[in-house]
């Protein structure tokens, strides 16, 4: 089969017919390449050879790609998400979960397939939510009883022991974990291997996790911010050998991200550049506040930036983009329009890499935060109840959830007609684990008040 670049450029959740969201996404009739025919409605790409579909029933099934017909691989290719840049998603994605479980009588916590079945049986005390780690999907962290690392497979990589460190971090782009021993003047961390053993053998008075092979550390305990009265304290920038590049001091500092970070230039952080790897400056500013790179783009004062410090958005032009949106992921970002305009919803959805404008987001709905894995959390300002948004503006899983969160991996957590009726969704919106209910703490829930979508928000003080 002949593999086009629009086609690769699929991933992710997508909707059949443009326009308003309350349109449903199409139900089409499929056919392989041996004549068997299946109704279902596209989702997206799997990977870069196979296809997501959802049945009429709810299921969600994976074909290969290449067993599609010629006719409905063009209707694939020619659908209008093709020119978004792909969604990585794991193929073999772990969540974690946390239920009541009637004999050990307290609450338990462990990881499910993506069939919803347990996926090994080693007891856990806690999972670290952020820890299939960093995209790797191939670590966590755990504590079972004490902090340690489990692989996919639940083999433990390495623990720690009662007096080891009290912290345990992933790194967001490498099997590196950053491990904080000791309190007060005599805490330290070190940068360890995905076996424990340490990955740079200097130990450091304190530091962040590593990013595009770049770490933030300080070398001694006045370094740390608000030691010694040093304020913001003095970050220096290491590489993965441990050597020193170079030292901001008393200077507020980001994470990397696409190898671009921002860096404040003041003591009160009210002004920032950007800078690559090497520290060296590729944006001057002074920007009042700098976000994330994803895609190729970052937020910066409310404007997309490439990484080259050019602006993707006109200044003062027809959109502006709130801070609760600056980390949308999967190539698009919810921007509001900076006037109101007759017949126009105040919201839309931008492409991140290039800018341009792809849909319009109904006033019905509120976007809570943005587009991961291709789905945003929208809220239903009538019922009050969550749903899912793809990237072309459709909603592609009703509102129907008392409670939604973020896709990761491919799947989420959500609460069902009620906030204690815990469950994990796929992209289909098809429910594959649901929690068994502690009898006795249901009645002493108590459903949270719904609140109101947030007014426009300001320019906020940058990240720390």
């Amino acid at each position: 089969m002949k593999t086009s670049a629009h086609l690769i450029a699929i991933l992710g959740l997508v909707a059949t017919l443009a326009g308003s969201p309350d349109l449903q996404a199409e139900l089409r009739e499929f056919t392989d390449v041996k004549g068997r025919k299946i109704t279902a409605e596209l989702l997206g790409l799997n990977g870069k050879s196979k296809v997501n579909l959802r049945m009429e029933s709810g299921k969600m099934v994976t074909v290969a790609l290449e067993r599609l017909s010629a006719v409905d691989q063009g209707y694939i290719e020619a659908h209008p998400a093709a020119k978004l840049t792909p969604i990585t998603v794991p193929e073999q994605a772990l969540v974690a979960v946390k239920e009541w479980n009637e004999k050990l009588q307290r609450e338990e916590s462990y990881f499910i397939n993506v069939t919803g079945q347990r996926a090994f049986r080693r007891s856990i005390k806690k999972i670290h939510y952020d820890g299939f780690a960093s995209g790797l999907w191939q670590y966590a962290v755990v504590q079972g009883p004490h902090l340690g690392v489990l692989d996919a497979k639940g083999m433990a990589m390495f623990g720690v022991s009662r007096v080891g460190p009290p912290e345990l971090q992933a790194g967001s782009d490498a099997p590196i974990f950053l491990a904080g021993y000791g309190t007060g003047d005599t805490a330290y961390v070190q940068y360890l291997r995905k076996d424990g053993k340490p990955f740079i053998k200097t130990r450091f008075a304190g530091g962040r996790p590593f990013n595009s092979e770049r770490a933030w550390v300080n070398l001694e305990t006045a370094d740390r911010p608000g030691g010694n009265g040093q304020g913001n304290g003095t970050w220096t920038l290491i590489d993965y050998r441990g050597n020193l590049l170079h030292a901001f001091e008393d200077l507020v500092v980001n994470d990397f991200s696409e190898d671009r970070a921002g860096v404040a230039l003041d003591i009160r952080a009210t002004e920032w550049a950007i800078i690559n790897t090497d520290a060296e400056v590729i944006a001057e500013g002074p920007f009042r506040r700098v976000g994330r790179f994803i895609n190729g783009a970052a937020v910066v004062d409310g404007r997309l930036m490439n990484r080259d410090g050019e602006w993707l958005m006109e200044e003062k032009g027809e959109w502006q983009i709130e801070r609760r949106y600056e980390n949308s992921e999967s190539d698009a970002v919810v921007a509001r329009r900076t006037r109101r305009i007759p017949g126009k919803p105040r919201f839309g959805i931008l492409r991140r890499s290039t800018g341009e404008f792809i849909a319009d987001v109904p006033d019905e709905y509120y976007v809570d935060r943005g587009f991961f894995n291709g789905l945003a959390v929208v809220r239903d300002l009538k019922t009050q109840n969550f749903g899912y948004l793809s990237r072309t503006g459709n909603l592609i899983i009703p509102t129907k959830f008392s409670r939604a969160e973020p896709f990761k991996g491919g799947y989420t957590h959500v609460s069902l007609e009620q906030l204690y009726d815990r469950a994990v969704i796929n992209l289909a919106g098809e429910v594959i684990w649901k929690a068994r209910l502690q009898h006795v703490a249901v009645p002493e829930e108590k459903p949270e008040e719904k609140e109101a979508p947030d007014p426009p928000a300001k320019e906020a003080v940058p990240n720390k």
